[in-house]
């Protein structure tokens, strides 16, 4: 069976005989039958003139949009939102970085975008600034129950309502891509999300377990919590309003808009229905992020692993199909994220018991994967040695691998996951 799967801005194809296929899985998909910019002008439409429009006129309306790594679709979405947005007394757009370089191509296009769309269809009163969480100017708001001193971008205190267009999907260890991340660690300092993140190291702090959750019994995610709180401290009561949309390949299947934690209890639900899947365990995985921007380099495109590991067995072996034009990450993260994973993987996973520092639970996740496998190969872009380096092992031909998969072990299980970046796998005993 020939199967084709997401690379870079291309794809690669591999064939897998059937009887060693035991699955193909990919994100929720509209078969090519939705209408994205249709479903947006009916979402948005269902609040205009209601208590959205109410809530921004003659006020200061901070609106919180994705950065570069995020394939968010905002010709599609930001028009509708623009037009609700005509009687409000000015309106600032954020491109929500958290960590990432703000200085890149994909948030300039991202700048030019929101120009485009805000002159088209009237906007006078408008900014634009991109979150630097090292160059911003920063308040200081005083510190979470857990200890996290809540440093933000001061841009984002001189609003009145804030809008969030958020891309709604499981995270592995946030819970959920939502509305509360834009704000942190969206728009917050580094040392705001370095500690943060370091609740990522709990166990309680996992995929599809948030505060946001209808479910009771799934909302005890320590980092999230944190980063709830912190968002709570920013905003201060003001509302929080929300684009929240379920998507793929850069279209949106699913969206609602309204106050933030509404809308996203519902898109978890969407989201959990459609992209978090049980699945036994395979003795071999191929996996792909998706293609860009999620595969743009190797920091990015790690969590699609974390989401989707589960899949294959404990001494099985991974193909990660990630084009990673990008090599390694940003400067910003090498050192203690590549630089670390480099290290022998004993000392990688030791050295989690020193201080937390930002990046760190990185390259501790990667070695706990690798330790478990008998080999993690990577097809990319990135150089042979680079790969080598971290443990794992490059691959120059995606056939080559399954083929000699397939004559080592005839009977080897072979799961394929394409788009991993949307999903979520739970692997249950066959």
């Amino acid at each position: 069976m020939r199967i084709c799967l997401h690379y870079g801005e291309g794809e690669v194809r591999v064939d897998i005989p059937e009887e060693n296929l035991q699955d193909v899985i990919r994100p929720w998909s509209a078969g090519g039958e939705g209408n994205c910019l249709a479903m947006a002008e009916r979402m948005l439409g269902r609040v205009e003139g209601e208590n959205f429009s109410e809530s921004v006129a003659g006020r200061n309306v901070c609106v919180l949009i994705a950065d570069g790594t995020r394939d968010f679709p905002l010709d599609d979405v930001l028009p509708g939102l623009v037009h609700l947005l005509m009687g409000a007394e000015r309106v600032s757009f954020g491109i929500a970085t958290g960590t990432h370089d703000a200085d890149t191509e994909a948030n300039g296009r991202i700048i030019e975008q929101i120009r485009r769309i805000a002159e088209r269809e009237g906007l006078v009163h408008y900014d634009i600034f991109v979150h630097d969480c090292e160059g911003a100017e920063f308040a200081e708001l005083g510190v979470t129950s857990r200890g996290t001193p809540v440093r933000v971008n001061e841009k984002v205190l001189g609003a009145d309502v804030y809008v969030v267009l958020s891309d709604v999907k499981p995270h592995y260890f946030g819970g959920y891509s939502n509305p509360v991340k834009y704000f942190l660690p969206g728009m917050c300092a580094y040392e705001t999300v370095e500690k943060n993140h370091a609740l990522a190291l709990d166990e309680l702090s996992t995929f599809c377990v948030h505060p946001w959750c209808g479910d009771e019994g799934r909302r005890g995610n320590p980092l999230a919590r944190d980063q709830l709180e912190g968002m709570e401290m920013i905003v201060g009561g003001r509302e929080v309003w929300a684009v929240a949309i379920v998507s793929s390949g850069g279209k949106a299947l699913w969206g609602e808009f309204g106050l933030a934690e509404e809308v996203s209890r519902e898109a978890f639900e969407v989201s959990d229905e459609r992209n978090v899947r049980e699945v036994g365990k395979a003795d071999r995985l191929i996996v792909s992020p998706g293609g860009l921007p999620n595969d743009v380099d190797l920091y990015i495109s790690q969590r699609a692993l974390e989401l989707t590991g589960q899949a294959v067995r404990d001494g099985g072996e991974v193909l990660f199909v990630s084009a990673c034009p990008g090599g390694v990450g940003a400067e910003r993260t090498r050192a203690n994220f590549y630089d670390r994973l480099t290290q022998p993987l004993e000392d990688v996973l030791a050295s989690i018991d020193e201080e937390y520092v930002l990046f760190a639970h990185k390259p501790y996740k990667f070695a706990q994967m690798i330790r478990r496998l008998r080999k993690l190969w990577v097809y990319s872009e990135m150089d042979d040695e680079t790969i080598r380096r971290a443990h794992m092992e490059p691959a120059g031909d995606v056939q080559k691998v399954v083929d000699e998969w397939i004559r080592q072990e005839p009977g080897c299980r072979i799961t394929v996951v394409d788009g991993a970046n949307k999903l979520a796998l739970r692997a249950v005993e066959d």
